[in-house]
């Protein structure tokens, strides 16, 4: 089924997942991951963002957010001499997360005030809802990371008497890996809560750009774990 074949690719495609600790986006997407979420825990929510540079005007909108941090990681990855595929990658994770975690929490997207969209990261504060936004993005890079693989072979399973018969089938098997991907990446919740709480705490409320990283490839490394377990479980 659908979960075999995407398992089956995640281990085919282990020298992919293996660059995530030295990229760039990678690392630049785990900065702003960590920045966001200490934004909330302050007092003036968008100063702090602002020193990230991301800067919330009075009258915004879910999509003038989004591309805000869409553009502050480009900066960052451009400064960096770090563009790359798979930067582009993280970011789309990145921004799949954070929209998802605005219309969650926003009373309106298209016309929000600048204390709504603070009130939205600052859900971020709580380990509990850390640990879901960075579950989306785990999840969400993962399956961009397979996708990106299979793009470069299902258009040759395309076809009467192929795998896929039709485009639809093709769609209908995405979907399914991307279900397959969030449901993998719930083995990262425990582990970020955990660890943001504690860090949190030890650091006085900073968390470092290292540790950032560190906590980033481990929680990666624990979702390629998972998923080569799953693996190993549908072959016997």
């Amino acid at each position: 089924d659908e979960a075999q074949i995407a398992d089956a690719v995640m281990v085919a495609a282990g020298k992919t997942f293996a660059r995530v600790r030295d990229d760039v986006g990678f690392r630049e997407a785990m900065r702003l991951i960590m920045q966001l979420a200490l934004a909330g825990s302050r007092t003036d929510t968008a100063a702090e963002l602002a020193t990230s540079g991301l800067s919330i005007s009075e009258n915004t909108s879910l999509v003038d957010v989004v591309y805000s941090i869409s553009d502050e990681f480009d900066k960052r990855v451009e400064a960096a001499n770090g563009r790359s595929d798979f930067s582009e990658v993280a970011q789309r994770a990145l921004v799949g997360s954070v929209t998802e975690l605005l219309k969650n929490h926003l009373p309106s997207l298209f016309a929000p005030s600048r204390d709504d969209v603070t009130s939205a990261f600052k859900q971020l504060k709580q380990p509990g809802n850390f640990a879901k936004f960075f579950q989306g993005f785990v999840g969400g890079l993962t399956n961009e990371l397979l996708k990106t693989y299979l793009s470069r072979t299902t258009g040759t399973h395309l076809g009467e008497g192929q795998r896929f018969a039709t485009t639809d089938q093709i769609g209908q098997f995405e979907k399914a890996i991307k279900s397959h991907c969030q449901e993998a990446a719930k083995i990262v919740d425990k582990f970020a809560s955990g660890w943001f709480s504690k860090n949190r705490f030890l650091g006085a409320g900073e968390i470092s750009r290292v540790q950032a990283e560190g906590f980033g490839w481990v929680a990666f490394r624990k979702m390629t774990l998972e998923l080569a377990a799953r693996a190993r479980k549908h072959d016997n």
